[in-house]
């Protein structure tokens, strides 16, 4: 399976102090289990830190890769505004949006009965797995604009994971969602090494 990292080359870490999240690149110590350019290895948040050293490390990780793959999927949410408008049917698929996904990760887990499993994971807070509850009818403003960027991002996310599992399915793999929840399961050393120490929540 061949990857291509001309997405990392253009989407570099945010490093600055604006950074809401912790970002960076990784430096990979087990260099043979990683699957493409080891000094290309972006982490954007400090759950994916904690994902990157628990691949390194974990001795049920074959091999390895951050941001491998380009993936297109439909954007049925970004236009709507300007659907409504110009009195554009937005169920209409001529009219949806072509957008790309790069999914954050890829691995190769070993398994107990000798095979090996491959999977593409994405590292997403469990809140923004579950679908937005609409504010009541007086809710302040606030509330409100809160709800419609949860609501477009929450659409947004299920069209790319459509996308990628279908992929995924297709090339003799899995695609999983793994939230703080399942960081703090597998990866529990690292999780605690990183969080005890730094203090730090994403």
């Amino acid at each position: 399976m061949s990857f291509n990292e001309t997405y990392k080359l253009h989407h570099p870490p945010d490093t600055s102090e604006k950074s809401k999240t912790k970002q960076g690149y990784y430096k990979v110590q087990n260099i043979q289990k990683y699957v493409g350019n080891p000094n290309l290895v972006i982490y954007r948040s400090s759950w994916e830190y904690v994902f990157c050293r628990w691949c390194d490390f974990s001795p049920s990780i074959v091999r390895w890769s951050s941001e491998p793959i380009r993936i297109p999927y439909y954007d049925r949410v970004s236009k709507l505004e300007e659907y409504k408008k110009n009195g554009i049917d937005p169920n209409n698929p001529k009219n949806w949006v072509i957008k790309y996904y790069n999914t954050d990760y890829w691995i190769e887990v070993a398994q107990g009965d000798g095979t090996i499993k491959r999977m593409f994971i994405e590292i997403k807070p469990a809140y923004k797995l579950k679908k937005p509850i609409p504010p009541p009818e007086n809710a302040p403003l606030k509330d409100i604009k809160r709800f419609n960027a949860l609501a477009k991002e929450y659409l947004i996310n299920e069209a790319k994971f459509a996308a990628i599992k279908a992929w995924a399915e297709k090339n003799n793999a899995e695609f999983w969602v793994f939230t703080e929840e399942t960081l703090q399961k597998v990866a529990a050393k690292f999780w605690n090494e990183n969080f005890k120490k730094n203090n730090e929540t994403i």
